[in-house]
């Protein structure tokens, strides 16, 4: 994705921010999010206190707060500004950055034991640096949970709303997705589909 797409992708979340919860469970779209949270919420693990979480691509900080509940400390992170001003206000350490395209931030207390990473691998321009960037924040035995818009009739319809407003978005595939996991020094463990349209990956760093 070039630097215009991106400015357009953060002006987007930027004034989606504020009611992006609320929209997301309505309609179509709060039928496809219940069943990815359903997924999601099976796969994120419990932990005791001390290990570190990194929420990449946070939003408005639903998951972040999910894995502050199971033991984590988590730091989160979004090229929203916005979103990670209302992240910020649920006391939670988040900053502004941009994964692929930016080193990170100063303050981030990585190396990262989990990494957690929904709604942004279809944002990105160049997917094995996307990945790298994220092997680079986990420590040498982390795991991660990734979540990204599957090939198929929704994936697509989802891709071209998108591309409708400037965006230009991926969907994948199963098979290349674990290529491009491991060219970055990823494990898969396994890919589970919650359909109509999410591929949930738990990978572990190697």
């Amino acid at each position: 994705m070039m630097p215009d797409s991106r400015k357009v992708l953060r002006v987007y979340y930027d004034a989606a921010a504020p009611k992006y919860l609320k929209r997301a469970s309505k309609g179509l779209m709060g039928w496809m999010r219940q069943r990815e949270l359903a997924l999601t919420h099976s796969m994120i693990p419990s932990c005791g206190n001390g290990r570190k979480a990194l929420d990449a691509g946070c939003g408005p900080g639903y998951y972040a707060q999910v894995m502050k509940e199971r033991g984590f400390d988590v730091t989160a992170v979004d090229i929203s500004p916005r979103m990670v001003e209302i992240v910020s206000q649920l006391g939670l350490p988040a900053y502004v950055m941009d994964i692929e395209h930016s080193e990170p931030h100063p303050d981030l207390p990585a190396p990262f034991d989990f990494i957690f990473c929904a709604g942004v691998l279809e944002f990105a321009h160049d997917v094995r640096a996307f990945l790298s960037a994220l092997r680079r924040l986990a420590s040498d035995d982390a795991e991660m949970l990734l979540v990204a818009p599957g090939r198929g009739l929704f994936g697509f319809c989802y891709a071209e709303y998108l591309k409708s407003r400037g965006i230009p978005a991926r969907v994948y595939k199963r098979k290349p997705l674990a290529l491009d996991l491991e060219a970055a020094g990823f494990e898969p463990l396994e890919i589970r589909q919650s359909w109509p349209i999410c591929l949930v990956t738990r990978a572990k760093a190697v």
